[in-house]
């Protein structure tokens, strides 16, 4: 078992094999979601979600929020903790470089 810290407006990406991964909230408020699984999840504390299926987590802090993540096989690839402004200036990186590949 794994325990992460978040505060508000980061996010945390969890790849590889994610089913059976268990997420528990122990504080804050979280947002979940999974390639290959419908709809979005809210976890209060208190509340957990089990992964039933192995497409990749990524979970969101609403709030300052302590959950730990466990069962599974953890990735190496698995994110750190990455802030809403990190994760757009990431894309811009990203966005413009394939700009440039098309247009070499």
């Amino acid at each position: 078992m794994k325990e992460y810290r978040l505060r508000r407006d980061e996010r945390i990406r969890l790849d590889g094999d994610t089913a059976g991964r268990d997420v528990s909230c122990r504080e804050g408020i979280l947002w979940l979601t999974q390639t290959g699984n419908p709809g979005d999840h809210l976890l209060r504390t208190g509340e957990a979600f089990s992964s039933a299926r192995p497409g990749r987590l990524v979970i969101g802090a609403l709030s300052d929020s302590v959950f730990t993540v466990a069962g599974g096989r953890a990735s190496s690839s698995d994110s750190a903790p990455e802030t809403i402004p990190q994760s757009l200036r990431r894309m811009v990186r990203w966005a413009d470089a394939a700009r440039r590949r098309l247009w070499a």
